[in-house]
């Protein structure tokens, strides 16, 4: 599994990397909720917890998935 992902606060979202990972957690209870519903458009609650392959733990919603084989052209 890939995602986007940047340590770089500088880079744009659009302009991240894939990284590549492992689902270890899914949170499916709590629906994708829209930031309207929350009120705010910054910490919002994600469906997926994903160790990526660098060591680090990130949150993504389903549409931030590529299930891919990055070796398939």
């Amino acid at each position: 599994m890939r995602t986007p992902h940047s340590l770089d606060p500088e880079l744009p979202e659009e302009q991240w990397p894939l990284a590549s990972g492992v689902i270890i957690e899914d949170y499916t209870g709590g629906a994708e909720v829209s930031p309207q519903s929350y009120g705010r458009d910054w910490a919002l609650s994600r469906r997926w917890a994903i160790a990526l392959d660098d060591g680090n733990l990130i949150f993504r919603d389903s549409g931030g998935l590529d299930d891919e084989d990055p070796d398939t052209t």
